[in-house]
């Protein structure tokens, strides 16, 4: 029986997929090997293989969806990278999740110990998700609506690597209808962005370079509203807004402060930030008479 979701993984012999599934429980996705290696083994009933392809991830994504059109059957589309560590009740509510919020392009956030190279890709304490202008190529989900719409893009990464693409879907997409899901976090395993190879670290970087100026797009690290346990946007004025990503991310600002300004600045209403007053921003207190009570209460 075909669930309504997929994961599309492409993957090799060391890939985490195997943690993803729990035979003994019920799961709404199916899962497809893209495999860029032979695998070792191959058990029956869990997940359907792919034959191999060799070269980097979007390489063999790109071979794969465009030939094989069954994933156009499913409602929502999972590309991973094979080194996330996800239990399959995870990947169950991530599912449900960006469903309910209507996301045509999300992400689960990274878990804490994970590694991971943007600040906003990794789980805000303070969240259940959050909808933003960024969806980190690592492990993006698509409607299969819009990962049509936006397949032909591929082509735009003759390196395989597609580093740019994730700052030119958002674009494409208005930076609408998009979030990374905080309360279904995944754990990644490996240190990002090593390359072995300078040349390769060269062209793939260049490439990014190129589709952002071609299509005039940036990186947008911005958090357009925080979502609740009731799946529903928290009223919150750009200030308040950015004081509660501060504290859900505090984890991350006690090793690293330099993202603070980061943040503040991905924050910053078009507007910009009121300019601090003359006169200060007078507030509520203690007064002596108070204070002195106090003191010989005590």
């Amino acid at each position: 029986m075909q669930h309504k979701n997929l994961i599309v993984a492409r993957v090799g012999r060391n890939s985490l997929h195997h943690t993803w599934i729990n035979p003994s429980e019920s799961r709404n996705w199916d899962l497809y090997l893209c495999p860029y290696q032979p695998l070792d083994v191959r058990p029956a009933g869990d997940w359907t293989i792919g034959d191999v392809m060799v070269g980097p991830k979007w390489t063999g994504l790109r071979q794969l969806l465009k030939g094989w059109k069954d994933w156009q059957r499913y409602e929502r589309i999972w590309l991973p990278d094979d080194d996330l560590f996800a239990t399959q009740d995870t990947i169950n509510r991530m599912f449900d999740i960006a469903q309910a919020l209507s996301f045509d392009l999300c992400a689960p956030a990274l878990q804490e110990a994970s590694y991971y190279a943007h600040y906003d890709t990794m789980r805000n304490r303070r969240c259940v998700a959050r909808r933003s202008g960024f969806v980190e190529i690592m492990a993006p989900c698509f409607t299969s609506e819009t990962l049509g719409k936006l397949l032909h893009t591929l082509d735009l990464t003759p390196t395989g690597w597609g580093w740019g693409l994730d700052s030119l879907w958002p674009k494409l997409l208005d930076y609408q209808r998009m979030g990374v899901i905080d309360a279904t976090p995944v754990l990644h395993t490996r240190p990002v962005g090593n390359f072995r190879d300078p040349e390769l670290a060269r062209q793939v970087r260049e490439e990014s370079d190129r589709i952002m100026a071609d299509y005039d797009c940036a990186q947008r690290h911005t958090t357009f509203a925080a979502i609740g346990p009731d799946l529903q946007a928290l009223s919150l004025s750009p200030e308040a807004l950015t004081a509660l990503l501060v504290d859900g991310w505090q984890y991350l600002l006690e090793q690293r402060p330099y993202i603070l300004p980061w943040l503040v600045a991905a924050q910053q209403p078009d507007e910009g930030w009121d300019s601090y007053p003359i006169a200060g921003s007078p507030a509520g207190g203690m007064s002596a008479s108070t204070l002195v009570a106090g003191g010989a209460a005590s």
